[in-house]
């Protein structure tokens, strides 16, 4: 099952709308573990983009400088797609800073 980061706006007289969603591969915890985003991704639910946003951004700075990450990565996947998932997430939260987070 892969795991799910959304952002949820809720905009005044308006439901909430989902304004970003992304998606990766199971597997990546012990990943994201070694870079220090576990909390920001899956300890997140109900916090506003803007309060993780930048452990996301330094996150990825980690994941995208640092090759000795290859082994965490399960069989199968790239870091690439570690680098694609966190970058998608962190341009979300930029972008949507208001808005909470809904993890599954």
């Amino acid at each position: 099952m892969s795991f799910i980061f959304q952002l949820i706006r809720e905009d005044e007289g308006m439901p909430p709308a989902v304004v970003f969603e992304d998606s990766t591969t199971p597997g990546l915890v012990p990943v994201w573990e070694a870079v220090g985003v576990y909390d920001a991704l899956y300890n997140s639910d109900g916090k506003l983009a803007r309060d993780v946003s930048r452990a996301i951004a330094y996150g990825l700075d980690r994941v995208t400088e640092d090759a000795s990450l290859a082994p965490l990565m399960p069989p199968g996947v790239s870091q690439t797609e570690a680098i694609r998932f966190l970058d998608s997430v962190n341009r979300g939260c930029t972008t949507h800073g208001a808005a909470w987070i809904q993890t599954r």
